[in-house]
């Protein structure tokens, strides 16, 4: 791997193998209000392995869910960097993050953030239509996805006519 300094837009972890997911390196975020400073996270530093599953926990306003906005790239932070499969995140333009977010990261938000006037496989195909994935390929893996989730019933139905547990499958 190589090494560089902050001007350089290539940046890459220091780790010498393939087995690093997420490195995260003194990650922080903080806001100016009118109030004074708002510490977000402070100085956040670990690693997750390829296959290895975390749990972020807390209790409500500690911070778990800024931590998780920088880490899918959709908020940037003070300080800090982010590594996914060895790639400094935030050393990217917007539309790079948005791809490596698209291709890398998933996400379950507290709001399912479904689009209500389409059917429920067009929301499971939504990301492979960005992602630029051919209409028959995304089709059979929505569909394929749907039916592991057991909501292969549902494929036609719109989401505001599902339960919230379904809505979160989704």
């Amino acid at each position: 791997m190589k090494s560089s300094d902050d001007n350089d837009k290539s940046i890459e972890s220091n780790h010498d193998n393939d087995l690093i997911a997420l490195e995260v390196r003194n990650l922080s975020k903080f806001w100016d209000s009118q109030a004074g400073r708002v510490i977000g996270v402070t100085n956040i530093s670990f690693n997750v392995r390829k296959g290895e599953f975390v749990s972020i926990v807390g209790p409500s306003g500690s911070g778990k869910s800024t931590l998780l906005n920088m880490l899918g790239a959709l908020e940037r932070p003070s300080s800090g960097q982010v590594f996914i499969n060895g790639v400094d995140i935030f050393s990217m333009n917007d539309s790079q993050a948005a791809t490596i977010r698209n291709k890398s990261i998933g996400f379950i938000f507290q709001s399912y953030n479904l689009i209500n006037r389409t059917n429920v496989l067009k929301n499971v195909e939504f990301p492979a239509i960005i992602g630029g994935m051919n209409k028959s390929e995304r089709r059979m893996r929505a569909t394929k996805l749907l039916n592991f989730l057991g909501l292969k019933s549902k494929i036609k139905s719109k989401p505001f006519n599902l339960s919230g547990g379904e809505q979160q499958r989704v």
